[in-house]
């Protein structure tokens, strides 16, 4: 792996809901990932921990998620 020393920017292949612009995603030095729609110019940014935290956490709250309805279907299937 390479250490992250410039910015790096990259366009997501589809357009973004009604929009209709790509997202341009921004990789910056200090651990900063950034998106902004194509053709603007506001820019949002957030720690890398903090998105990597944020997905960490869906995951596992659709695990617990999918989890739980396999269980309540079971249940039912149990009952008469």
């Amino acid at each position: 792996m390479t250490d992250l020393h410039k910015t790096i920017r990259r366009r997501s292949r589809d357009q973004f809901a009604h929009y209709r612009k790509r997202i341009v995603v921004s990789l910056e030095p200090g651990d900063v990932i950034g998106m902004r729609l194509e053709r603007t110019r506001t820019t949002y940014r957030a720690p890398l921990a903090s998105v990597f935290r944020t997905l960490a956490d869906w995951h596992a709250r659709a695990e617990a998620r999918a989890k739980r309805e396999a269980r309540n279907l079971k249940r039912q299937s149990l009952t008469p």
